[in-house]
């Protein structure tokens, strides 16, 4: 999650076909060879799952806080969830690849319901955070499982083969709006819940919201792989398969710059989340509702991008993802400068919209880009990589503030997404450049004797 591509299609994908119906939850025509519920369904699951997301680090949040009334206690249970979908990476990327994905994302999100149920009969902060570790586990494999069925929920574009590009953009939009939808509703439940009966209830809650996502995800139809993807296991060496996703990444320069330049906004993008709430309360003075003012308009942009990045022709996903991260940065520089809160909440919710059409053009090109075979390792590795950099933000921001004013905080972190988003950008135009005077060269009259 981030606030948790080259510009023309690839050539595998097939050109000339009518585009699968994607236009929306409501299903309409349903895909190629697929049920009319399938993308509501798929929909659906995503705004739950995210759902039991949002309200899991919140009900964990609160039981830790109340039982230490420390803050290292509450980022120790974020560090627990977020490690262990860094380092697992390889491996739940391996298992997306080599097994099929319907019964591992089941048991994935069953293994959340399990661990949320288990929460409610321990304390004391050492079992929580054992427990909370499972979370991690569990989401390792659950959250690149669920960005690499994509093109699986839109089906094949008139007949055997890739998913037709603009289905998978769009499906993308609406299932990041999904995504931010859910986790929007999860922490209000957490938190009704949490007055009425306790973290204990909350986390029930969560166990419950978790066991109707295993429901469906279990229901949930996907289209046949294509022919091209193994059925069985590579002759391939163990360690060259669990670095399948990382090689992939690097032998596809476009991919792999867009990830890394995601990577380092995520890492300032967080660490402008650590320093919001100071900067609400402290700076702008306007107290705990400031900092949810600040918080909404950032969720309401991206909800808006997610849905306008949903419309995104191929061509322009790489270019859209680079000027998101640039733009986001910008907005975060931009709120740093505010001197009251409905200044600050209007470039945050420029920033919201930004990112959220980065996410969907990001997400999508890997999608269009990563060869079936390879893409549950390759959604892999980008989730290891946004989680771990947002680990790596909160850090820094953590220690930054001991010493530093909030404002001073936030324009680093709006300076640094703007400094990545440009290096990024630099490279992307002068590699393409280049292509693109390689090609008229090759293509001009030759000089050859007789």
């Amino acid at each position: 999650m981030s606030r948790p591509t080259s510009d023309t299609p690839p050539a595998d994908v097939p050109s000339g076909h009518q585009p699968a119906a994607a236009d929306g939850p409501q299903g309409q025509p349903g895909p190629p060879g697929l049920p009319r519920y399938t993308l509501g369904l798929a929909f659906g699951l995503q705004a739950v799952i995210s759902a039991g997301d949002g309200a899991a680090m919140v009900a964990l949040a609160t039981r830790v806080y109340q039982g230490s009334h420390a803050s290292w206690a509450v980022a120790a249970v974020f560090l627990a969830i977020t490690i262990p979908i860094t380092a697992l990476a390889p491996l739940a990327g391996l298992l997306l690849d080599r097994l099929p994905p319907r019964p591992v994302l089941v048991a994935a999100a069953a293994g959340q319901a399990l661990v949320a149920l288990a929460l409610t009969q321990v304390a004391g902060i050492g079992p929580v955070l054992v427990l909370a570790t499972g979370f991690g586990i569990c989401a390792a494999v659950l959250q690149p499982g669920l960005g690499a069925i994509v093109p699986r929920l839109v089906g094949p574009a008139g007949g055997p083969g890739r998913a037709d590009p603009a289905a998978v953009t769009k499906a993308n939009g609406y299932l990041q709006a999904a995504t931010w939808g859910g986790f929007t509703a999860g922490p209000l439940l957490a938190g009704g819940l949490a007055a009425a009966g306790g973290t204990g209830l909350a986390l029930a809650g969560v166990a419950v919201v978790y066991a109707l996502g295993t429901v469906g995800l279990w229901a949930l139809p996907l289209a046949p792989a294509p022919p091209e993807a193994p059925a069985g296991t590579s002759r391939e060496g163990l360690a060259a398969q669990l670095g399948a996703g990382l090689r992939f990444l690097r032998e596809d320069a476009d991919a792999g710059l867009l990830v890394l330049v995601v990577g380092a906004m995520v890492v300032f993008a967080n660490m402008a989340v650590v320093a919001e709430v100071a900067f609400a309360e402290s700076v702008l003075d306007a107290g705990p509702s400031g900092y949810s003012v600040l918080v909404a308009a950032w969720t309401a942009g991206m909800l808006g991008g997610t849905l306008a990045g949903g419309r995104l022709p191929g061509r322009r996903l790489a270019f859209t993802a680079l000027s998101g991260t640039l733009a986001a940065g910008a907005a975060v520089a931009l709120a740093g400068t505010a001197a009251v809160l409905w200044q600050a909440a209007a470039a945050y919710a420029f920033g919201g919209l930004a990112n959220g059409m980065e996410v969907v053009a990001t997400r999508s090109f890997l999608n269009h880009r990563a060869p079936p075979q390879v893409a549950g390792r390759v959604f892999a590795v980008y989730s290891g990589v946004l989680f771990g950099a947002a680990s790596i933000g909160m850090a820094v921001a953590g220690g930054l503030l001991g010493s530093l004013n909030p404002r001073l905080v936030l324009f680093l972190a709006g300076g640094g997404g703007l400094a990545a988003a440009g290096v990024g950008s630099l490279m992307y135009a002068r590699r393409h450049v280049r292509a693109a005077r390689s090609r008229q060269a090759s293509n001009r009259p030759g000089q050859a004797g007789p």
